[in-house]
């Protein structure tokens, strides 16, 4: 049995059969970090996601470390109003949509290239034309609990990772995976704290679950995704506007990403 001792001095029991980590120094409310990439990574965070009830403490799959543990405090994610700040990106992104037409890239620059213009052009970004405010919760899909449905997905987000099926396991003392992002110190230029009070609305209207990091990418599993095109397309602008950089490069066609999420129980975003 592993026992660490954490910032504010109390002993916390780490997860039994972990392999030779950390806790990392300075971290609030603690991260602990296995020192090398672990084999069979799944099988390790299950055990690990078994006993958080009990331990405290959160699995979390690292591709390579990328966390400090330099976090912030729950409480400024408590802080954080969710429908007032997607409402304030709502503004600005339809702002740059009516200014460069018809679909803004992350940094306002157009391609120059006329091929790599091509999906730009044919985009005819969300059908809203004023806030629609957040989606509706998902009714809960019969089947697996949320739980459940995350540790399929760590299975398939493996085969994501550039490392395949060897990863870092991560532990982040927290009371519910929403919180992960912005409690680890994620060294990523994602906007880590409006990201997880999003993440908390996220887990209680669609069972999401943060399930781990590849460098700027964050990956989630859903157990209750939309399954309307109609209910796409009200959530897929909510992942638009977290700012990400893979639905914001006009890659995908805003229609064509939406449907993408009908069912889809694996969701992920990355920044540059």
């Amino acid at each position: 049995m592993h026992v660490d001792r954490l910032p504010d001095g109390l002993p916390r029991r780490l997860p039994d059969g972990l392999p030779p980590g950390r806790l990392v120094a300075g971290s609030s409310p603690g991260l602990w970090m296995s020192d090398e990439p672990v084999v069979a990574p799944g099988r390790l965070w299950a055990r690990c996601q078994a006993q958080q009830h009990e331990t405290g403490w959160l699995p979390l799959l690292m591709a390579w470390p990328c966390a400090n543990g330099l976090g912030h405090d729950p409480a400024e994610i408590e802080d954080v109003d969710v429908e007032a700040s997607l409402h304030e990106s709502w503004s600005s992104y339809h702002e740059a949509r009516s200014l460069c037409p018809p679909h803004p890239t992350v940094d306002g620059i157009w391609p120059e290239d006329p091929e790599d213009m091509a999906p730009l052009l044919v985009d005819p970004g969300p059908p809203f034309s004023a806030w629609p405010g957040l989606a509706a919760p998902a009714d809960p899909h019969p089947g697996p609990s949320p739980e459940a449905v995350a540790r399929a997905a760590v299975g398939q987000m493996l085969h994501y990772f550039t490392t395949r099926f060897i990863a870092h396991v991560a532990l982040v003392r927290a009371d519910r995976t929403a919180d992960l992002p912005a409690l680890a110190g994620w060294e990523a230029d994602a906007p880590a704290l409006e990201l997880s009070a999003l993440l908390r609305t996220w887990e209680d209207r669609f069972g999401a679950r943060v399930i781990g990091f590849e460098g700027s990418s964050v990956f989630v599993s859903v157990a209750s995704p939309p399954l309307t095109s109609q209910h796409a397309a009200h959530v897929a602008l909510e992942h638009v506007l977290t700012g990400a950089s893979n639905l914001n490069d006009g890659t995908f066609p805003f229609p064509d990403y939406a449907e993408a999420l009908r069912g889809e129980r694996l969701w992920s975003f990355w920044w540059d």
